[in-house]
């Protein structure tokens, strides 16, 4: 039974805490306080390990499709002084709260997507697993992390590696064809939920976010690619 007196999110013992999270259905398994795990599908050591390398003592910390709150929670656990996850999921985003509630880590979790991030302003980290490539509007998505991005950005998603490009402009080979030649550097591919979504290549993300930022792939992450966009 949940503490009403806590807001409903906080359990009176720690064997209560324990059944609840044992009763749930989770996506990622997240190693919670006094040897407690979540019962996750995933393990997500891999990106564990990449965000640990990040210095978040003091720093202001945006997670994005932060699912059961597992990167927010490692945030606020080394040091960050502001967190905010959001998921567009409201079972994930109530489990969140839960477990912050109970692990005793001030986050502010919120039910909403990536087109919100706008009204929340810059964070020095901006953290976005496995969300853009599940999204119809991937360019204008990463428009809005460009935007929120004070500091330096873990991002993982899907890019297009192609061997060479192609153009079916007839004129291709025009001075001035009238395409931009960024404009043929992607690639579409069938996602089973997202339909029809956009790789863009590194080239693309890199002009997205402009001359202000420095560009990294860290290789293959758990699911697609590993960005580090840094703020120069």
């Amino acid at each position: 039974m949940l503490d009403k007196s806590q807001g409903n999110l906080k359990f009176p013992s720690q064997r209560d805490y324990e059944a609840w999270v044992n009763t749930q259905e989770w996506y990622q398994t997240i190693q919670l306080k006094n040897g407690i795990w979540t019962r996750g599908k995933v393990r997500t050591d891999k990106r564990i390990a990449e965000l640990e390398r990040l210095d978040f003592q003091g720093k202001s910390v945006v997670d994005i499709g932060c699912n059961s709150g597992q990167y927010s929670l490692l945030a606020k656990r080394m040091g960050a002084s502001r967190v905010i996850g959001l998921d567009i999921d409201p079972l994930r985003i109530k489990q969140a709260r839960i477990l912050s509630a109970n692990e005793e880590l001030d986050i502010e979790f919120k039910e909403a997507g990536i087109e919100q991030l706008r009204e929340l302003g810059q964070f020095d980290i901006v953290v976005c697993i496995a969300v853009l490539t599940e999204i119809e509007n991937v360019l204008g998505g990463l428009r809005l992390l460009r935007d929120a991005t004070s500091g330096q950005a873990i991002i993982e998603m899907g890019i297009a590696k192609p061997v060479m490009y192609l153009s079916s402009n007839r004129q291709w080979w025009h001075p001035d064809p009238g395409v931009s030649r960024l404009g043929r550097i992607g690639e579409m591919r069938r996602h089973k939920h997202a339909g029809w979504v956009m790789y863009p290549t590194l080239e693309l993300i890199r002009d997205i976010f402009d001359s202000d930022f420095s560009v990294t792939c860290l290789g293959r992450g758990l699911r697609y690619s590993t960005l580090h966009v840094v703020r120069r």
